[in-house]
């Protein structure tokens, strides 16, 4: 049951991170596109899934990694010449905080990051999540 909760969570950074990181204004970060990512959290597979990032992602990038449980806040945010960096807190809505630090890697069709944090129960959680850019367009999805 932890361990789903942990992936679970791992996913929920891993979606964020993404959006964030395709978010910054400038051609060094990542690019948009349909974009495959993988998760672990320590040495044990997560998931993996696939996203269409788009352009308007970019009111993401300020916010940094965040998934929609939390506030998030960073008094480090680094997204620059390839390298990532991230230090802040994560606050649930019942009030209670949660230490984050990210580092990690990037090209403009792939990155690596490394979360470490302290889940609002003081358990510590380490996830990665890799992704790669399958390609410019997204999937016309079924409608």
């Amino acid at each position: 049951m932890r361990l789903t909760a942990i992936a679970l969570a791992a996913a929920g950074l891993a979606c964020a991170a993404g959006a964030a990181l395709a978010a910054q204004p400038t051609s060094t970060t990542i690019l948009p596109g349909h974009w495959a990512y993988s998760y672990r959290v320590g040495p044990f597979p997560a998931g993996d899934e696939s996203r269409c990032l788009k352009p308007s992602d970019v009111e993401q990038f300020a916010k940094g990694i965040c998934t929609r449980r939390y506030t998030c806040n960073y008094d480090t945010r680094v997204v620059k010449d390839g390298q990532i960096r991230l230090k802040g807190t994560w606050t649930d809505k019942k009030g209670r905080v949660a230490p984050v630090t990210a580092k990690g890697v990037y090209t403009a069709e792939s990155f690596t990051l490394d979360v470490r944090m302290k889940t609002v129960n003081g358990l510590p959680l380490a996830a990665t999540m890799d992704a790669k850019r399958l390609s410019a367009t997204c999937p016309v999805e079924p409608g």
